[in-house]
């Protein structure tokens, strides 16, 4: 135990040899004899020391210790361990830092710890009494709520229970708690990591639940958890396996208490026929204004009817469709008569259009393109034929309601129903004439038409509910049209299109002068609720950015003011960008895009502001990747338009700088971009876009040889990534989740085939390869001569690796005269200390100059001239290329003489002092001569004299190294591949990685040894009960103050959108190292709603910060102790859906005549009386105890 203390692992690893001994011995004395010489209590003082340790790798191999414990296959020794296992081992197995790949393992397998966990699992389990086990899960799923998992060990452990022997282990409440995992444990994770987590999840309930135990509710109440766009879509491997699986349990499962009673046992098909007519059984309206249904239960509906249908696959396409009539034959029943029963209650017809979208969104085509395959899908097919038959009656229904019947503030969530819902039907007809046709003849325009009346309607003074809810519709739906028109989906010929024509009217104010248009621009909404008013701005810019690209400036606009209206209407552009949301600008940026170049000569100040506050909300968008990766294209094609790359704009580089220090990513998009923009794949555009390559051929210098060092934590997540994706289809979360292309090693793969695509006959292609090759050797020398030694992997060495590849694909193109000027360099190159995988590159490259240009062997000969103590073992480089000598010297014109210069040269290195020198020297020696005897057999004089010096030389080299070391490394090289295998000319055309590491990346810093926790408790620091959550939040600035504000005032947590705003540098600034002892959560702002929900259910009191009618002051307001602080946006404040779930609002009293505070002075504030009133409490308390 004393040794334990220490923190060498080389002290401690002795001591668990002699553990095992012991461990053994008591495992089998205890069989013998029924005594415990060894109690297995001292065995759990042991692991909960090295748990502990501050020592990483001691940590782990008392982990792999435990894992590997042979004595834990006695059920009694299992049984004491069982409780320590919940405990300290589940505790230690959340630390990330135990999955690294062990040393020998290649990228793409699965770490060792995670292998071994799996045999532990089962071992343990198996080991467990069998009335044991059952409990002993749930405690272990249990735990997995109980605090915040990172996604490599919950995904290594969800892995290893779904690898648990078949058994009925869990009932209601492991399904629960499973549950209680899925919504909060993983909301924050990378999406393929957290989708193949719930696929591991999901088979581990396939494999462990007590069916006789669940009913089928419970069973799809769970599975509505499980995300279509992460794992649990159609046509993977574990859809079908939930299919086998309900099959095969059919008739088997608990049956429900209804009205009750206890039902019969039911089947799939039965419980979904009679979930659908509870679906739509609802009261009858009583006139009064709805909130929309929650969308959840017609998920649970819609997953249930294609899972059923799914189970009777085997069938026809026509039994097919019977079957899936029979079960929405309700469904179809309703659907028929929404456009013509005015008294069909709303809330059923709601109902019904929210199932059919999820009917087709879920059972729809999607995952068949990402999985593959052609084979025709009948559920789709049948389904799609169903619903096409409604078509009619569906569209009058959302006509009727977008006409003029919304009017309720809750009216405008249904409107986007009704356009999500009308944007499936188009698509789902666009290949029926008929109905195509009459909805871009009849039905759009007439949408258009009562859509802009609305708009055109004089504002009233005191504008009402009702017309500021059809302004916003009417938008909406105008927004629809230009978005399905934008999308080809309609065709530019229609009536659609000329409807659309007169929008133009709605925005630019053709009565008035230009500089007074575009008055309709950004208006908002008089009364707005939550997003709403960013929504209707959102989509006015939609429209007029469709507008501009397709109609372009209002003819009736004069010519001469043309200038004029741009510039209002960038204006506006610019006003939007201020106004809205980060997240909802990519329409003004594709509007931008469209005008900016046309102004840069007209207003260039405006275009600069225009291009820096795009770029500073696309920054805002960083830790938001549904919105960032679509912001940031937007930004480019805006940014970084053809004519504003040409020399002209000095703004550029810049940008391009910033993009370069930016996210992970960014820059890979940009060269995307820019690559295309130079060279298009259409070869029509002129000579001009290309020209401006030349500003920036430090950008191309730069992609060339990109590359980040990632953190310890960055490797391990794109480690595990990699092992999921090479698990394909056997992990759904390969084909559910969309991949991305963002990895960092894009902007190579742009940059290379642009070049790859230069043509050495075009004079301005010519001239950019070769200042770009000017540009690589000057990065060469300047690394080579700024540090004389760089280690191996190192960033230096990756750069040089990087730039020599360049270099070799670059050489073919170029023109002989530049390669006379460039080859000083090479050589000087050659004479730099370089890794081995860099020598080789250089050494091809000389080769390849010297086949080409045969007649610059006098130069390379020169090289051997230099004064031997400079040169030292960089001679080695020069000596290697005379090991290929072979290919060169059929190109040489005085054979003989280069020949027996060759010669002179190497016996002159055969006596270096040093031996790496000598065995090059005699290994080139023995190459060269073999060349000499062919030419000695062909007449070649004064060769003959040398042959029995060098023969006597090889002989006396063979003898000496005939044993130890020399004789080893003189196979070594002979057997080596650059000079066994490798051929200089006929290998060039073969694509090979160039990997020069072999022992991985090395440590760039260690992680941090303790939870914030463990580090605050060491230093006697109590945290208290108060929440606070900051994911409305978006500014680091901001986030920072508050996170030490909170750390300070001892807050239980700090909840954030985003973990990744703890590595920006303004929140680091003002941070000032608090995040390093305050627990820090990460919730998104779509998980906010379940997150305060299931706070509520443990006790919390959600608390807003927030003017409202029924506002309590802050300084007459009791906080509970149990209190969670929800935060409102800088701009937007709290959206409506949450402010109903506060129990309580509290506002700052005010004196000043400002409106607000700094959304970080107001958390202050109420966080300190938070505190004053607890220490307030505890002092009264202390008081009333003591002695009168």
């Amino acid at each position: 135990m004393e040794t334990l203390e220490e923190n060498q692992i080389h002290v401690v690893r002795p001591v668990l040899n002699r553990i095992d001994t012991l461990i053994q011995t008591t495992v089998n004395d205890s069989q013998a004899a029924g005594q415990v010489l060894f109690h297995p209590s001292w065995l759990l003082c042991v692991y909960q020391r090295m748990f502990h340790s501050e020592n990483k790798s001691l940590m782990r191999d008392g982990v792999c210790h435990l894992l590997e414990l042979q004595a834990l296959q006695q059920p009694a020794f299992a049984l004491s361990f069982s409780q320590f296992i919940v405990g300290p081992f589940m505790e230690v197995l959340s630390e990330r830092s135990l999955f690294h790949k062990s040393v020998g393992q290649s990228v793409g397998e699965c770490p060792e710890l995670g292998e071994k966990l799996q045999v532990f699992m089962t071992t343990f389990f198996t080991s467990l009494p069998s009335e044991h086990r059952g409990r002993m899960l749930l405690q272990v799923i249990q735990q997995l709520c109980s605090k915040h998992w990172c996604a490599a060990p919950l995904l290594f452990l969800a892995q290893a229970l779904s690898k648990l022997p078949p058994g009925p282990l869990l009932g209601i409440e492991g399904l629960t708690a499973l549950r209680e995992v899925l919504r909060c444990t993983m909301i924050t994770h990378q999406v393929l990591l957290r989708g193949a987590a719930q696929c591991f999840l999901l088979k581990s309930v396939l494999r462990l639940t007590e069916v006789s135990a669940v009913t089928l509710d419970d069973v799809f109440s769970f599975l509505v958890h499980f995300r279509a766009d992460e794992s649990l879509s159609r046509r993977t491997q574990i859809w079908d396996q939930l299919c086998a699986w309900l099959s095969d349990n059919e008739g088997s499962f608990k049956p429900r208490v209804m009205d009750g009673e206890c039902t019969k046992k039911e089947t799939v098909r039965g419980y979904v026929q009679s979930e659908m007519l509870s679906y739509l059984r609802v009261p009858a309206s009583l006139g009064l204004s709805e909130r929309l249904p929650d969308s959840r239960e017609a998920d649970q509906l819609a997953r249930a009817v294609l899972l059923c249908v799914d189970m009777e696959r085997n069938r026809t396409a026509a039994e097919m469709g019977t079957a899936l009539e029979s079960l929405l034959s309700p469904l179809l029943d309703t659907l028929s008569r929404v456009g013509t029963n005015i008294y069909l209650p709303l809330r059923k017809s709601d109902k019904s259009l929210q199932l059919v979208l999820q009917l087709l969104q879920l059972g729809g085509t999607p995952s068949r393109e990402r999985v593959g395959g052609d084979q025709v899908d009948k559920v789709t097919v049948a389904m799609e034929r169903l619903i096409f038959k409604l078509v009619d009656p569906i569209q009058d229904f959302i006509s009727r309601r977008l006409l003029g019947e919304l009017q309720e503030l809750f009216d405008v969530e249904r409107a986007e129903l009704y356009l999500s819902v009308l944007r499936q039907m188009v698509v789902l007809y666009r290949s029926t004439p008929q109905h195509h046709s009459h909805i871009q003849q009849s039905y759009f325009p007439k949408l258009i038409k009562y859509s802009l009346k609305v708009l055109q309607e004089p504002n009233q003074q005191i504008p009402s509910v009702a017309n500021q809810v059809a302004r916003a519709v009417a938008m909406a739906s105008l927004a629809t049209v230009c978005g399905l028109v934008d999308s080809e989906v309609i065709d530019m010929q229609s009536e659609t299109i000329s409807a659309l024509k007169s929008l133009n009217g709605h925005f630019y104010n053709l009565a008035s002068s230009s500089c007074q248009s575009l008055e309709n621009l950004n208006k908002r909404l008089h009364k707005p609720q939550t997003g709403d008013a960013a929504n209707f701005m959102r989509d006015q810019w939609i429209c007029l950015s469709f507008l501009m690209k397709a109609f372009g400036i209002p003819e009736s606009v004069e010519t001469s003011k043309d200038s004029e209206t741009l510039q209002a209407a960038l204006s506006c552009g610019v006003e939007a960008l201020s106004l809205l949301p980060s997240d909802l600008v990519l329409p003004v940026l594709t509007f931008i895009e469209t005008v900016l170049p046309q102004l840069l000569l007209h207003d260039e100040p405006m275009c600069v502001e225009a291009v820096t506050l795009s770029w500073e909300l696309v920054q805002g968008l960083s830790t938001n990747a549904h919105d960032f990766w679509p912001a940031l294209k937007g930004f480019i094609s805006m940014a970084f338009h053809p004519k504003l790359l040409e020399p002209t704009d000095t703004s550029a580089p810049t940008l391009l700088a910033a993009l370069k220090q930016s996210k992970s990513g960014v820059f890979g998009v940009l060269l995307q971009h820019c690559c295309e923009t130079w060279l298009p794949r259409e070869r029509g555009s002129g000579h001009t876009v290309f020209s401006s390559v030349f500003s920036h051929v430090n950008i191309l210098t730069e992609a060339c040889v990109h590359g980040p060092v990632f953190r310890r934590d960055q490797r391990l997540i794109q480690d595990v990534q990699m092992y999921v994706e090479r698990l394909g289809e056997e992990c759904a979360a390969n084909a559910a989740v969309t991949s991305d292309n963002r990895d960092d090693q894009l902007p190579r793969t742009c940059v290379l085939a642009f070049l790859s695509h230069l043509d050495s006959s075009n004079l301005q292609h010519e001239r950019l390869m070769e200042e770009l090759v000017m540009d690589l050797l000057k990065r060469d020398n300047d690394i080579s001569r700024s540090k004389m030694r760089y280690y191996s992997n190192s960033l230096q060495h990756r750069v040089k690796n990087r730039l020599w590849q360049t270099l070799l694909l670059l050489l073919p193109k170029l023109r002989e005269e530049f390669v006379a000027t460039m080859l000083n360099c090479v050589f000087e190159a050659g004479f730099c200390s370089n890794h081995a995988s860099v020598k080789y590159q250089i050494e091809w490259m000389m080769i390849l100059i010297l086949v080409h240009y045969p007649h610059h062997i006098d130069s390379f000969w020169a090289c051997f001239n230099r004064d031997h103590d400079k040169t030292k073992t960089s001679i080695c480089t020069f000596l290697s290329v005379l090991i290929h000598f072979n290919v060169i010297i059929p190109h040489l014109q005085d054979k003989a003489v280069h020949l027996r210069k060759a010669l002179d040269i190497i016996l002159q290195w055969c006596f270096n002092h040093n031996f790496s020198v000598r065995l090059y020297a005699l290994l080139a020696l023995k190459r060269v001569w073999s060349l000499a005897g062919v030419q000695i057999e062909e007449g070649a004089a004064g060769l003959g004299g040398l042959s029995i010096v060098i023969e006597a030389c090889l002989n006396q080299a063979e003898a000496m190294q005939s044993t130890g070391n020399a004789k080893k490394n003189w196979t070594r090289i002979q057997e080596h591949f650059f000079f066994g295998a490798f051929h200089p000319v006929r290998d060039y055309s073969v694509e090979k990685k160039i990997t020069p590491w072999r022992l991985g990346i090395q440590e760039q810093e260690p992680d941090l040894q303790l939870a914030p926790q463990q580090r605050a408790a060491r230093l006697g620091k109590l945290h208290g009960a108060l929440l606070v959550v900051a994911s409305l939040i978006d500014k680091p600035t901001n986030l920072g103050g508050l996170c030490r504000t909170c750390e300070i005032f001892g807050a239980s947590a700090l909840v954030l959108d985003s973990l990744r705003h703890v590595s920006d540098k303004h929140f680091q600034s003002l941070s000032v190292s608090s995040e390093l002892w305050l627990p820090l959560l990460e919730v998104k702002q779509m998980e906010l709603s379940d997150f305060l929900q299931l706070k509520k259910s443990e006790g919390y009191c959600i608390v807003g910060v927030e003017q409202t009618a029924n506002s309590r002051s802050l300084q007459d307001y009791q906080f509970p102790e149990k209190t969670l602080l929800l935060l409102g946006n800088e701009r937007e404040g709290i959206p409506a859906n949450l402010l109903q779930m506060f129990d309580v609002c509290v506002e700052i009293p005010q004196q000043g005549v400002t409106r607000s505070l700094n959304v970080h002075v107001s958390a202050a504030l109420l966080i300190w009386e938070y505190t004053r009133q607890r220490l307030t409490s505890g002092s009264a308390e202390v008081d009333s105890k003591a002695p009168n």
